[in-house]
């Protein structure tokens, strides 16, 4: 069982309790499992679809069928499985899902994001919000993946993005590492942010290497326990926190007279909004052709370790023949770093980087780096973006 589904497990269990306390649902229900979990749990599903037995008593009136029904009629037939009962959990429809953008919207959208960006705002908020919503149209990540993501994923230069991808519905602890190129918005909107990010986890004790952060700390516990600023950010800080920068950012773009914004107002619907170029990625992969969008590398742990162990080799001496190169035409330049030979050299040896990090890490890949003659002031020829530095030394 994982930690998600014994959560649930506890709250259908409160709900029991607090349904066996009225006397005529214990007299009816309370006398075996075999009732409780048959008659039992269809007058339980009843009650809560009329806003019974909630746990606190809220102003907001009653749905239609949601997720938290679906889910409470799920563990009662796990629980009645396991009692070796019949169920009697009401099956509820599943939910029509939202609405998503349209093409053009999204468009639309790329074309606002690169205004608000340019800007370079200032507030951690917006700045945060920026990243959120660039690394989704970029990637598809989900709400938990983007959480996931440390400094240690972002590519020297900030050209990519490693994505440890986290299906639904999927128990196995074995999972798919992508490596995704990100666009020049992208780039941007992290360029601004890092340095922001990096006074917010200043005065932070121990780990600090998040990329997404708590913008204010929360001296209270909220069910959730106290947090700092600085701390990681957790899945449902950043779905709430995504709604709220949303909604300020599509007000004030409205009252500068902006249009365009089709923003979705869940994160959700953001990422299923770009998951139809990931259902042609998938259909052009399973077909033997190259998708026109997808990751640069895919790191499987299911993969035979010999045959990545030798395309990581062949990465590393791929480095250091470019450190090689780029050394030689340095010398022939005379310093002249303009030459076009140079910029030759420096492309291809920040590509080399690139891929070498992609299937290692930075530490493993500034180590290559200098044992094959790169020293600490050519890292930025090598591919290292300064901001990058900064924060992986920060952390």
């Amino acid at each position: 069982m994982t930690k998600s589904v014994a959560s649930h497990v506890r709250w259908v269990e409160g709900t029991l309790r607090r349904a066996l306390k009225d006397e005529g649902f214990r007299t009816r229900y309370g006398k075996s499992l075999r009732d409780l979990l048959g008659p039992g749990a269809t007058a339980l599903c009843q009650m809560t679809d009329d806003g019974q037995l909630r746990a606190r008593e809220l102003k907001t009136p009653t749905k239609g069928v949601t997720a938290s029904q679906r889910r409470r009629a799920s563990i009662l037939r796990r629980l009645a499985a396991a009692a070796g009962v019949p169920s009697g959990a009401i099956s509820y429809p599943k939910p029509k899902l939202k609405a998503t953008m349209p093409a053009w919207a999204r468009s639309a959208l790329h074309d606002g994001l690169k205004k608000e960006v340019e800007r370079k705002p200032g507030a951690p908020g917006r700045a945060r919000l920026l990243v959120i919503i660039s690394l989704v149209l970029d990637t598809e990540a989900r709400s938990g993946e983007l959480c996931s993501i440390g400094l240690a994923h972002l590519a020297p230069d900030l050209s990519m993005v490693k994505i440890r991808r986290n299906p639904q519905a999927i128990t196995s602890s074995v999972y798919t590492t992508e490596v995704w190129p990100v666009s020049p918005i992208t780039q941007a909107a992290l360029s601004n942010w890092l340095p922001i990010r990096g006074l917010l986890v200043e005065d932070l004790q121990g780990e600090r290497s998040a990329l997404l952060v708590v913008l204010h700390g929360n001296r209270t516990f909220n069910g959730q326990g106290a947090y700092k600023k600085g701390m990681p950010l957790q899945v449902r800080g950043l779905i709430d926190s995504y709604r709220t920068h949303v909604k300020e950012l599509k007000d004030e773009v409205t009252s500068r007279g902006g249009q365009g914004w089709e923003l979705p107002q869940g994160l959700e619907q953001l990422r299923r909004g770009v998951r139809e170029r990931r259902a042609a990625y998938d259909r052009d992969r399973l077909a033997g052709a190259v998708p026109k969008w997808g990751p640069a590398v895919v790191l499987n742990p299911l993969l035979p370790q010999e045959e990545e162990a030798k395309k990581t080799a062949a990465v590393f001496a791929k480095v250091a023949r470019a450190v090689d190169a780029f050394h030689q035409v340095r010398e022939a330049a005379a310093g002249d770093e303009t030459e076009p030979p140079v910029v030759r050299a420096r492309r291809t040896l920040r590509e080399a980087t690139r891929m070498a990090w992609a299937r290692s890490d930075h530490p493993t890949t500034l180590k290559v780096l200098r044992q094959a003659g790169i020293a600490d002031e050519d890292l930025a020829a090598a591919g290292y973006h300064e901001l990058m530095l900064t924060a992986l030394e920060r952390s």
